[in-house]
């Protein structure tokens, strides 16, 4: 019975990768993942051995920074269930990078899936547009009617993997449909007037567009130049009826007087540097529910949001909370700089700047589902390269 079971392993982990690609896509995790990450990681280290990702210490620091949180939590109860969920999710890139999948198989199957997507995330949007359905947001058009910001960050995901899959592609016809694709993902996450998710878009797509091969000065020059075409372009039809919307929303992050969203992250980010200040090394521990006021008539957040991810890890594990972070994220940056010819690889490197981008603005990893796509990616990342390594 094992030894059938074997001899499909390849295509269950395929089939598995798909999978937990959908459920993250779609916003739709549940712990069964998990488990089924366990399962087929357990039966390819049982059949070829554990296969090193190449993360494991940088993974391991990070880990531990979250269990130092416990030394003193303000919340102990809130602080077991942060750890309890980062251990859920870190599973994902120890396991599926046991993985060992055909690297053609894989770029089809996932490609088609990103597509899908694309493709239901622009009708959906423009059903909302049109007032065929209706928004839970108002103006701001989220086909999954979840959190703009959190629906930014799958939609951000989807773009890179397009984008980088249009770079890489030779094929005329085929470069050409992954344009249309780039455009219309493009479109959708305009509609969400997530600022912060556009700014964090545009340095990694320009980040991935000049390491897409070796003529590094030459695409810098081209991103610049590019860049400085779209900023003219932006400023001549700024008052045009379809441009002004997206022209005023993004120059709206600088003012910090009557913006309420912008108001209220400059105070969140206050009171958080406050009670760093109060315990700079291990933090207060995860999920603080001490309110304090961002607004008038009584409005308030809880300090477990700051809207800042590195806010939000100087307060829960302090400087080494934020160190174990950073740490993990840059090992992330290098090892996808060593490997930039892997599309993958590519792919890993603009999704790890956008993270760190966007995370100036929002607490990207405080959401599990946010957490568990970024992992999971890893985790696919990896497994990729384990393949490629092993059919050389």
């Amino acid at each position: 019975m094992l030894e059938k079971i074997y001899k499909r392993l390849d295509d269950l982990g395929l089939i598995i990768v798909i999978i937990s690609l959908l459920a993250l896509l779609t916003h739709s995790y549940f712990r069964g993942l998990t488990i089924l990450w366990v399962i087929i990681g357990g039966l390819f280290i049982k059949r070829d051995g554990y296969k090193k990702i190449g993360l494991e210490l940088p993974i391991f620091l990070y880990l531990v920074t979250l269990f130092l949180s416990l030394v003193s939590p303000l919340d102990l109860k809130h602080s077991y269930k942060e750890i309890y969920r980062h251990l859920f999710g870190f599973v994902a890139p120890f396991m599926l990078g046991q993985i060992t999948i055909n690297e053609e198989k894989k770029k089809k199957y996932i490609g088609i899936l990103i597509k899908i997507m694309i493709g239901y995330f622009f009708i959906k949007s423009n059903l909302m547009i049109f007032k065929f359905l209706p928004s839970k947001f108002g103006d701001r058009y989220v086909p999954l009617n979840i959190n703009p910001v959190e629906f930014s960050y799958i939609g951000g995901v989807i773009l890179l993997y397009i984008w980088t899959e249009f770079l890489k592609e030779k094929e005329k016809y085929k470069k050409i449909v992954d344009l249309i694709f780039v455009l219309a993902m493009g479109y959708v996450i305009l509609q969400t007037k997530t600022r912060g998710s556009w700014l964090g878009l545009v340095g990694a797509m320009m980040v991935v567009y000049i390491l897409k091969n070796n003529d590094t000065i030459k695409n810098i020059l081209k991103a610049i130049g590019t860049f400085l075409v779209v900023v003219v372009f932006g400023y001549i039809f700024r008052n045009s009826t379809w441009l002004s919307k997206y022209y005023n929303r993004l120059l709206s992050v600088s003012n910090t007087k009557t913006d309420y969203s912008n108001t209220a992250r400059l105070i969140a980010w206050k009171m958080g540097m406050e009670r760093f200040k109060e315990r700079p090394f291990t933090g207060w521990g995860y999920k603080l529910k001490n309110p304090y006021p961002t607004g008038p008539g009584g409005a308030n957040q809880v300090l477990d949001h700051p809207h800042n991810e590195y806010v939000a890890y100087l307060v829960s594990g302090g400087i080494i909370g934020l160190l174990g972070y950073l740490y993990l994220m840059i090992s992330i940056l290098i090892k996808g700089l060593k490997n930039k010819e892997n599309m993958y690889w590519l792919i890993m490197l603009g999704i790890t700047t956008y993270t760190l981008i966007y995370g100036v603005v929002e607490a990207l990893f405080q959401v599990s589902n946010s957490l568990f796509l970024f992992l999971v990616f890893l985790g696919i990342v990896v497994a990729e390269k384990r393949g490629i390594d092993e059919n050389n």
